[in-house]
């Protein structure tokens, strides 16, 4: 067993500043409230989830969020192996939630999609995760939403251009129409 340091050889404090504004901490609050364990269990709750398996949810989830993937990908973006991927891709497949299909963009590529029964699910956790966000910003006003709307969507695509190797995502492709009420306007970009 390894013996403890004095509280007093160690600093405690984030490296940090204690600033509320901070937007490195305010980032990171959010990534890791929305990566929570707790949140995740809770979403898998409320939308009435059919296996207690996070891995399972987490990849049912991506593909509600970013539509069909590779298995590569799929392991990207959760930050797992290939191979832990094809397992999760297995259980889903056998309850019929996902399927194996040909890419239409690549002939030698095969993308894991969701099936009727894997939408349905899909359609529940980004039904609740928008329940979510309007009861987190009920008391905003709506100029504020916007705003936040905006900016948090420009934050986004300036982050994932920045990825080496970037994955399809829900926020990758053609611009959004601007007349799109979830679309930000070209102002903004």
């Amino acid at each position: 067993m390894s013996e403890r340091a004095p509280a007093s050889d160690v600093e405690l404090a984030s490296l940090l500043p204690p600033d509320p504004l901070d937007l490195r901490r305010s980032v990171t609050s959010i990534v890791h409230w929305a990566d929570s364990r707790e949140v995740r269990l809770e979403v898998m709750e409320a939308i009435g989830f059919p296996f207690d398996d996070i891995p399972m949810f987490l990849v049912v989830n991506q593909l509600a969020y970013r539509g069909a993937l590779r298995p590569t990908d799929l392991a990207s973006v959760l930050g797992t192996t290939k191979a832990n991927i094809s397992k999760i891709v297995r259980r889903l497949e056998a309850s019929g939630h996902v399927a194996r299909v040909d890419s239409p963009y690549d002939e030698r590529s095969v993308l894991v999609a969701l099936t009727p029964a894997g939408r349905e699910i899909g359609v529940r956790i980004v039904s609740r995760a928008a329940e979510k966000l309007t009861d987190s910003l009920a008391t905003w006003s709506a100029d504020d939403v916007e705003a936040f709307r905006r900016l948090l969507a420009q934050f986004s695509r300036s982050a994932l251009l920045q990825l080496p190797q970037p994955t399809p995502s829900a926020w990758s492709g053609p611009e959004p129409d601007h007349e799109s009420p979830a679309a930000p306007s070209r102002s903004a970009r």
